[in-house]
């Protein structure tokens, strides 16, 4: 009765750290898009290590480490991605700080902030990467899209042409990313490797 008890406690536990885990999500992205929309871009370098805080503090108290480790990685793939895009003329960014043709530093953040969700509440995609595949080539221009109509970036002309370009990107991106945070959240254990000196 008592490990019921602490099973469901758990599971009510689990349920409120990935409920949050989206919110908190689309608190930062929308800190992030709609100050930069609103000619106040630094609002992003502020909320969202704000969430990084409560991230730590609350969901991910025993990994730190790995919490960074995979903000920084992401970070520098979603640089090199949006300035792909931005190179190859499907997305313009509100400009700050960084010039063209990089993408710009409140856009740095989104990546940040979204890193928070790949060891939470994107946490089954790390044993699907076709799943993650699929998941980022559908829901990413969906996201791209909301920037342009808040008014945060400009997608270019045709608009259904970028969103498949945007889509396509996404579909490799999304695997490398969910790969990656399993690499450190969850690696390899010593003992599952096999011994190659007794060999």
């Amino acid at each position: 009765m008592e490990s019921d008890k602490t099973g469901r406690l758990l599971r009510i536990v689990g349920l409120t750290k990935g409920i949050w885990n989206v919110i908190s999500a689309d608190i930062g992205w929308l800190a992030c898009i709609a100050g930069a929309a609103q000619g106040h871009p630094w609002l992003g370098l502020v909320v969202v290590p704000i969430l990084f805080g409560i991230h730590i503090t609350v969901i991910e108290t025993r990994n730190i480490r790995a919490v960074f480790m995979v903000a920084v990685t992401t970070m520098a793939i979603g640089f090199i991605t949006d300035s792909l895009l931005i190179i190859l003329g499907i997305v313009e960014p509100n400009r700050w700080i960084i010039p063209a043709p990089f993408t710009t530093l409140w856009d740095i953040m989104i990546w940040a902030n979204f890193s928070l969700m790949l060891d939470a509440s994107l946490r089954f995609l790390q044993k699907k990467p076709l799943a993650a595949a699929f998941l980022g080539a559908l829901s990413a221009p969906g996201a791209y899209y909301a920037g342009d109509r808040l008014g945060a970036l400009n997608l270019s002309e045709p608009l259904l042409g970028s969103l498949l370009g945007i889509g396509v990107v996404w579909f490799f991106v999304m695997p490398c990313l969910s790969l990656i945070a399993k690499s450190f959240y969850h690696p390899p254990s010593t003992k599952d490797t096999p011994n190659l000196a007794a060999k």
